[in-house]
């Protein structure tokens, strides 16, 4: 496969004839096929108009004609379809389907010139404990004690004044209290060997775990990163059965112009379709809005109008907030899950792919 950047012609009609032409001239045999999906309005229209018509000389001076040996081609994203245009006048519609194609999403990244930072991460860390998490967050009583122990005891024993996590030497000294827990977190802690000295939990035994490489992963981990890898697992569950072969978090992706570049939290591919999940433990509306806001417009960006987008969050009211995105974006294809929606979240992400099935039909 050969890239040829347009820079920034991209809606140059001049340019991007001039390019198709230059390669034209260097294919001497064979038949040659365009598939004019994504891009510029400018690029489709005028790539195919190039291939299209050929320049001849005849007796009366220049003229045009149909070119022979070519075969158009694009995608309906409606229909998840490869639509073929022969030269016979005949279309070809072939259904793509996810046992039949897979994308890995690198590749799709690396179609718009994008390489990620890193590997993704396809292991989650620490699941059993993420899923008393979940369990708590089902109940607004034993939410609202996990918070009041997070910020008020954990993150003043463990945060600088500049809301920084301390060193890995004042970290590991500390041991926290945690009396005011709900016992399933207590319980958990337990289990990974973390309470020492009458319930304390000792940041010092985290490392002896294996799973995370420094202590501050630890804490940036229970400051809302364990929905992440929550959500990974829950996507693990169900890979075979919805042919996920390619899923994982933290993408994180470079963009020119940006600090830190854009991250998708979760995403995976089914076929060669896109579906980014983006999750926060947060319940105030404006912050879901944002995080889902954001996600969506990366996702079909990369993934074009057959990306579908979702929101994990902490709502409990995820139908009316679902309700004024999709009002504001005019796109029915977002899913948000809430509060209520955690403890079954690999059947509702199933609904969810089921649902976008029956809309491609």
């Amino acid at each position: 496969m050969e890239l040829r950047s347009l820079n920034h012609y991209e809606s140059d009609a001049y340019h991007i004839q001039k390019e198709i032409a230059a390669k034209l001239k260097s294919i001497n045999n064979g038949k040659i096929g365009l598939n004019y999906t994504g891009g510029t309005k400018a690029m489709s229209a005028h790539s195919y108009r190039t291939l299209f018509y050929e320049e001849i000389q005849d007796k009366t001076g220049k003229v045009y004609r149909r070119r022979k040996g070519i075969i158009f081609s694009y995608l309906d994203p409606r229909r998840l379809e490869m639509c073929i245009d022969r030269e016979d006048n005949e279309r070809e519609r072939l259904k793509v389907k996810p046992d039949t194609l897979q994308i890995p999403l690198v590749t799709i990244f690396q179609l718009h010139g994008l390489n990620l930072k890193k590997n993704p991460t396809q292991q989650a860390q620490s699941p059993e404990l993420a899923q008393e998490l979940v369990k708590v967050f089902a109940d607004k009583a034993k939410v609202t004690q996990w918070f009041d122990w997070y910020h008020n005891i954990f993150c003043q024993e463990a945060r600088k004044e500049n809301r920084k996590w301390k060193n890995k030497t004042d970290l590991a000294k500390l041991l926290i209290p945690v009396d005011n827990l709900p016992s399933e977190i207590v319980a958990a802690l337990r289990d990974k060997q973390l309470l020492i000295s009458d319930n304390n939990l000792a940041l010092g035994e985290v490392e002896k775990l294996g799973v995370f490489l420094k202590i501050e992963d630890f804490c940036k981990w229970l400051d809302g990163i364990w929905l992440e890898h929550y959500v990974l697992e829950e996507l693990k569950k169900i890979a075979n059965s919805q042919l996920l072969q390619d899923y994982g978090l933290n993408f994180e992706i470079p963009l020119q112009g940006t600090k830190d570049g854009f991250e998708f939290d979760v995403a995976f591919t089914r076929g060669y379709q896109l579906f980014a999940i983006s999750c926060t433990t947060a319940s105030e509306r404006k912050l879901c809005k944002s995080k889902l806001f954001e996600a969506y417009l990366r996702a079909i960006q990369m993934g074009g109008e057959e990306a579908r987008v979702a929101l994990v969050c902490c709502s409990n009211e995820p139908d009316t907030l679902k309700a004024e995105i999709t009002d504001t974006l005019s796109n029915k294809k977002i899913a948000v899950f809430g509060c209520a929606d955690l403890l079954n979240l690999s059947d509702n992400i199933i609904k969810w792919i089921v649902e976008n099935d029956r809309e491609t039909r």
